[in-house]
């Protein structure tokens, strides 16, 4: 009894397997060995490669030349957009105004509830840019624009001043200037002027900045 339930036990396991009937009686030759006794064998399972002897475990074939480079295709060009230049500002020949050098920099000035520059005007930011240093780095320009106002309306005089502003902006850029290095400020009449200086001006500040590892430049206040 003990021994036929065995075969049904090793016929079931056969069967799950899927292995021959007889398996467990007759193992292969080529069985490896048990490791409970050279008396007992394993049986080789389906999917078990046999060692490879003899041509079989040779070392494989190396081609004789490297295969060819792969040919990459062309860069892509990315088409880049133009500078946008500033509208002109308005130059009128009759327009008040004069140009006034300041330490650091260039003083504007307009006549009174205007922000046309003359040709003179002009041609002294012009002439700003132009003498502007480059060295270590390009030069900065602050722009710091004041109208005359009164208390009561202060929006009018920021209005004003803001367009005076951008008037001398625009020849910075126009001049060749990258906006990203002019900062500009419209103060309207929040800041009194000082004696003898007019209400209504455009102080520009030229600042260079220092070589890596100096510290940053101060900018010098204007009279």
């Amino acid at each position: 009894m003990r021994t036929a339930s065995l075969r049904l036990s090793a016929a079931a396991v056969a069967a799950c397997l899927g292995l021959a009937p007889g398996w467990a009686q007759t193992p292969p030759r080529d069985a490896p060995p048990h490791p409970d006794g050279p008396h007992q064998t394993l049986p080789v399972l389906p999917g078990d490669r046999p060692a490879l002897s003899g041509a079989d475990s040779a070392a494989p074939v190396v081609p004789a030349a490297p295969p060819a480079a792969a040919v990459l295709p062309p860069p892509l060009v990315v088409p880049t957009r133009p500078v946008e230049l500033p509208a002109p500002p308005t130059v009128s020949a009759d327009a008040a105004g004069a140009a006034v050098p300041m330490p650091g920099g260039l003083r504007v000035t307009f006549g009174r509830d205007s922000a046309d520059l003359n040709p003179a005007t002009e041609g002294a930011v012009q002439k700003l840019v132009k003498d502007a240093p480059t060295v270590p780095a390009p030069a900065t320009f602050s722009v710091v624009a004041h109208a005359a106002g009164t208390p009561d309306d202060p929006s009018t005089a920021r209005r004003l001043s803001l367009s005076r502003a951008l008037a001398v902006r625009s020849v910075l850029i126009r001049s060749g200037i990258a906006s990203q290095r002019i900062y500009v400020r419209a103060l309207g009449a929040s800041e009194p002027a000082p004696s003898g200086v007019s209400p209504d001006r455009v102080d520009i500040s030229v600042a260079v900045p220092p070589p890596p590892g100096a510290s940053a430049p101060t900018e010098k206040a204007a009279p």
